[in-house]
């Protein structure tokens, strides 16, 4: 990827004040930045130069509202916020929101905005007689409250917020996210990234039907962490065994009708947990559950070395008979374990329609993706 991966048009574009005197795009000339000389990088959407502005504006309103909830008194300290633009070129905003310090009290800046234009798309909807809710996502416009001055990446969705955003329902291939960063001289940047290099392959679709007929295949990344962590293909089919076991016994996924079991190995030893529904909304993550097992039992010597998932992988809609992927393994999990208790190295056991695919966790979940990397 490089500069002017994203080309402007080179028509001339003054920002005019209109009859009422307001500047359409004030805060662009409150920050100073010539519009025109902003360097663009990433490889994200074909924009010109008025898409640009449009952006750059959104972004700069994105930022002062972080600000603006740091001031609020935000309890974590921290402020994000979110400008995303839909398909038919309506923006709404939206701020990270933190009731308290609780995983379920919290809400990023991501899913906030997308909230705000859900319900304001459905509000134009219901008042439209049509039969056909089309309400696809376009920019995510994604800010953060430190000064322009001191930014240097860009932001990135958490875990949360990609398990929200890996579906294919709001959101499609042509999702672009953009944000502020400062290039290799200083300079402030607009970096643009298409949704998807954040987001799993989508090759990798789930089955829930599993037999010893099925070939194995392995990458050259799984092999190495089979003899890294002296991992046996004894121990890869025990695993599937007892998980596939597992998922035709679990009758605690019957609200939701998502039956969604997991294996893995910890310290040599199997550790498997099936997803549990209290309601059709609130459940049981059988990744995180699991994981959880083997580190009560573990202690902080815990190191998840292979998981093998099971799940029913998409749903239908029942009007439009259009399917979704909504189901796979949890990015949202993945996530979470892999920032201790595992690693981009830890076996991944995907069981697909035509075969047992052994991968990693670094493979499934792209570098992009992972906290710590820098986003290129």
């Amino acid at each position: 990827m490089t500069i002017n991966s994203i080309r402007t048009s080179h028509i001339q574009f003054k920002i005019h004040q209109n009859i009422s005197g307001e500047k359409p795009f004030p805060l662009i000339e409150k920050y100073g930045i010539n519009i025109e000389k902003l360097p663009i990088f990433g490889n994200g959407a074909i924009i010109n130069l008025q898409e640009k502005i449009q952006i750059t504006e959104r972004l700069l309103e994105a930022h002062e509202l972080a600000v603006a909830n740091i001031k609020a008194g935000n309890i974590t300290k921290r402020g994000f916020a979110t400008n995303i633009c839909t398909n038919d070129n309506r923006w709404s905003i939206g701020t990270n929101f933190n009731n308290t310090r609780n995983d379920i009290s919290s809400v990023c800046g991501e899913r906030s905005a997308i909230l705000a234009s859900y319900n304001d798309a459905l509000i134009r909807f219901s008042k439209s007689g049509s039969n056909y809710f089309n309400f696809k996502i376009k920019y995510i416009c994604m800010a953060q409250s430190e000064d322009l001055s001191m930014i240097k990446n860009s932001a990135v969705p958490c875990e949360d917020c990609l398990s929200w955003l890996n579906t294919t329902r709001y959101f499609d291939d042509n999702t672009t996210i953009f944000s502020f960063e400062k290039n290799e001289k200083g300079i402030l940047c607009l970096k643009s990234a298409k949704l998807t290099d954040f987001l799993p392959c989508k090759d990798y679709k789930l089955s829930s039907d599993y037999n010893l007929e099925k070939p194995f295949k392995y990458s050259s990344s799984a092999i190495n962490s089979m003899e890294k962590y002296a991992i046996p293909e004894e121990d890869i089919l025990l695993l599937l065994d007892k998980n596939f076991k597992l998922y035709k016994e679990n009758l605690f996924s019957n609200i939701s009708n998502q039956n969604i079991t997991c294996s893995i190995i910890a310290n040599k030893n199997i550790y498997s947990a099936s997803k549990i529904d209290w309601t059709k909304r609130w459940f049981v993550e059988p990744l995180e559950y699991a994981a959880s097992k083997a580190i009560e039992q573990e202690k902080e010597n815990c190191k998840i070395t292979a998981i093998a998932y099971f799940g029913d992988n998409s749903s239908v809609n029942p009007l439009t008979k259009e399917e979704y992927s909504d189901g796979g393994i949890s990015i949202k999990s993945l996530g979470r374990i892999r920032q201790k208790y595992a690693n981009p190295d830890t076996l991944l056991i995907l069981n697909l329609e035509n075969c047992v695919n052994v991968i990693t966790i670094g493979e499934y979940l792209p570098k992009k993706f992972i906290q710590g990397y820098k986003i290129i």
